[in-house]
């Protein structure tokens, strides 16, 4: 089955070598990916999100034709003019991570302080950029992290109360309560939605009391219980343009995932769109997955759609435990269609 080439929105593609062995398998799936900017350091100006691109460039295999969807990171220090200046610069999202929440956020602002930026977020508005954002609640710890999704949703209401028109994504819905508002909400909020939310159950990654038992699980948000998976599989194949594809891939190197306190992040890259085509399939509507992967993204970014197809991948499928170094979501199992 061939569906127009689909797009990832929301993929941390990391920089130096682990930019070089990841990117090939984004780029063979995809036409263009959002490369979130929460690198270390995060990129937070138009000067740095320009280097970025560059790197990104000069990493795509050669005769692959990809194209980057750049944006910047909302840090203490972004202003109206900054915002402005990566619009000039080619910018299409302003990413946000609560402070702490996630990875490589150190330089963010708190969720509880966020309306001091919305001056920031009213430019954003003006610009026509996205406002891309990572909704978890964590105060300061005292929040599982089963509940922190659910826990952010009155400043998500906060922000469209007071910015109605700005384009928002809620990035990487993972439970019931977070699809169903987004599906009330206004027009202009949507949501992505990963593979491995999809897939992936709370008790495959902790146990009872919380405690990580297969790090290479571990993400933010988190993977939450059965019927939160089924809410997330049932949105994804609703036809809803509500929702569309980010995969969140983010690879971290075996080490880092060893940790005792493990990097958050699964790398799904290499076989997200093979998932992908296994749920849709299961759900019985493989004809929907294209609008999913291909157009409602392209639709609300406001790019056009791919001209070129691929054809997608079918049976059985043996995940590599390792690529170079980083440990792929399902590593050493069959994946079959």
């Amino acid at each position: 089955m061939k569906i127009r080439k689909p797009d990832d929105f929301h993929c941390h593609l990391r920089q130096g070598k682990i930019l070089q062995t990841v990117l090939p398998y984004t780029t063979k799936s995809f036409a263009r990916a959002v490369a979130m900017p929460n690198t270390n350091p995060a990129i937070g100006t138009a000067e740095e999100m320009l280097r970025y691109k560059e790197e990104i460039l000069r990493a795509i295999p050669h005769r692959t034709k990809f194209k980057p969807i750049m944006g910047i990171m909302l840090t203490r220090n972004t202003l109206r003019e900054t915002i402005r200046q990566a619009v000039k610069a080619g910018a299409k999202f302003l990413k946000y991570i609560p402070r702490g929440v996630s990875t490589n956020s150190s330089e963010s602002v708190p969720l509880e302080d966020l309306d001091i930026y919305y001056p920031v977020l009213c430019a954003v508005r003006d610009s026509g950029m996205i406002f891309s954002a990572h909704w978890e609640f964590s105060d300061d710890g005292r929040i599982s992290e089963l509940g922190r999704e659910h826990s952010a949703i009155n400043f998500l209401g906060d922000v469209i109360r007071h910015i109605p028109d700005l384009k928002i994504v809620v990035e990487h819905a993972s439970t019931a309560r977070m699809i169903d508002y987004v599906k009330r909400a206004p027009d202009n909020v949507v949501a992505t939605l990963t593979a491995h939310h999809a897939c992936v159950t709370y008790n495959l990654v902790c146990n009872e009391k919380g405690k990580i038992i297969n790090p290479f699980l571990y993400c933010k948000p988190i993977c939450k219980r059965q019927h939160d998976v089924d809410a997330v599989v049932g949105a994804m194949t609703s036809g809803n343009p509500k929702f569309f594809f980010g995969s969140d891939s983010a690879p971290h190197p075996i080490e880092a995932k060893l940790k005792a306190e493990p990097a958050a992040g699964i790398f799904s890259a290499p076989i997200a769109l093979r998932l992908l085509n296994k749920i849709f399939h299961q759900c019985g509507v493989p004809e929907r997955l294209e609008n999913f992967v291909s157009k409602f993204g392209a639709s609300l970014y406001g790019l056009p759609y791919n001209e070129s197809t691929i054809e997608l991948p079918e049976g059985p499928f043996e995940v590599p435990k390792e690529y170079d170094g980083i440990v792929p979501l399902f590593a050493g199992q069959t994946i079959s269609i």
